[in-house]
């Protein structure tokens, strides 16, 4: 989602106050300032406050559409409410606040995807919000919990998929007494046809088992898109067409779909493989046969890797170039010497060009407040933005220029 509007001349930011919340965790009585900066003239302007927010994915700040430079949506709480609310850059009309937060936006501008930020508060706290806490959440499953689609014209709210749905759909044994979200919802920004999202729940091995689906805007036309157990961050490449870091269908991914061998026979060997064997390692990667697939939606048959050739030895945030789907950009975690790095992949040539290593602070790499690099194109696909830390203990947002690599802005 690309914090610079379609003018390519304002940048949308979060700004955190109190130093101290920088090193933790969010608290309810937080307070984050939205703004947006000019970046001809390197002006700053206050937009608004919110009281919704984590580190990872902010308050969903974005650009709303069509035109993607006059209005923004983004998530707050008020009167003990999670919320969403819409405001003119220019301050020439009323904000407006509708009943339920945002997660992913479809590109027009009239809908919105929403996960329950109710329920992510008990399984996933470093992408949930505070100052609502609803203890009938707080249940492995529950039957009014699934993806709802907001009207942002209306205001209406509806649910269009069922967590329950997904858990009757081949149902796997490992899945009873699993703790169930959905989260990582993405529209296609190509259009807006399809949304993908992430089906997720725990096991008792300590991991997480990930289902990938796709879905209309409506939550018609359901497709299970991957079901090898590993999904993690992805990218629209086309209209029908992503790219994940997840892993093929292995024999030792098939065992952990069954609860037994989960609870008796990994479980016990897991936890020593993972404090013997580095995530980064060549064995590591052998086991898990991750990397960056391509996935094509309706044929899950006809999932392969991005590319044999190069060893991507770390998860990253993949997105592909917005008019040229010769680039994808994406990063990783840190390296052994706290390095996270930024690529740009052509695969046309099958290439890795690397834009820069960033220092990440050593304590903050393993905790809910880290600082990922999270870079993301802008709307002409010169630019990438990233957030880091490299310059200090503060997080700032940065704008790299890219075009002699990827060529003139289209």
């Amino acid at each position: 989602v690309s914090p610079i509007d379609a003018s390519g001349r304002q940048l949308l930011t979060h700004r955190v106050s109190d130093a101290a919340a920088a090193s933790r965790l969010p608290h309810a009585d937080d307070v984050v300032e939205l703004g947006v900066w000019d970046l001809d003239s390197g002006g700053y302007r206050k937009l608004a406050d919110t009281r919704a927010y984590n580190w990872q994915q902010g308050s969903k700040l974005q650009w709303l559409g069509p035109d993607h430079s006059s209005r923004v949506i983004f998530n707050d709480r008020v009167d003990g409410r999670l919320v969403s609310r819409i405001v003119a850059v220019a301050g020439d009309s009323e904000p407006v606040t509708l009943p339920y937060p945002v997660y992913t936006v479809h590109p027009a501008g009239h809908s919105a995807v929403c996960v329950n930020f109710e329920r992510t508060y008990f399984p996933r706290p470093g992408y949930s919000y505070q100052g609502v806490v609803e203890p009938r959440w707080d249940v492995p499953v529950h039957p009014d919990d699934g993806l709802f689609r907001l009207d942002l014209s209306s205001g209406d709210v509806t649910r269009i998929v069922s967590t329950t749905h997904l858990i009757e759909h081949k149902p796997l044994s490992v899945m009873t007494g699993a703790s169930h979200y959905l989260e990582h919802a993405m529209f296609n920004p190509f259009g807006g046809g399809r949304f993908v999202f992430l089906h997720r729940f725990t096991l008792e091995d300590g991991g997480i088992y990930s289902r990938a689906y796709t879905a209309d805007e409506h939550g018609g036309d359901l497709h299970l898109l991957l079901d090898s157990g590993r999904f993690s961050h992805c990218g629209w490449r086309s209209e029908n067409e992503l790219t994940a870091w997840a892993a093929l269908p292995t024999r030792l991914g098939e065992l952990r779909k069954y609860r037994a061998l989960v609870k008796y026979a990994l479980g016990p060997v897991l936890p020593l493989y993972r404090r013997l064997v580095p995530p980064h390692s060549k064995l590591r990667r052998a086991a898990n046969a991750g990397g960056y697939l391509q996935l094509v939606d309706f044929e899950p048959n006809r999932a392969k890797m991005l590319d044999d050739g190069i060893e991507w030895w770390s998860d990253g945030h993949c997105t592909w170039h917005p008019h040229n789907p010769r680039w994808m950009l994406t990063d990783s975690y840190e390296d052994d010497d706290f390095k996270r790095h930024l690529w740009l992949y052509d695969c046309d040539e099958r290439r890795l060009v690397e834009i820069g290593r960033f220092h990440s602070t050593p304590a903050t790499c393993s905790t809910g407040w880290r600082c990922d690099l999270h870079p993301r194109f802008d709307r002409s696909g010169r630019f990438v933005v990233i957030d880091s830390l490299h310059e200090g203990d503060e997080r700032q947002v940065y704008v790299i220029d890219v075009s002699s690599v990827v060529g003139a802005a289209t």
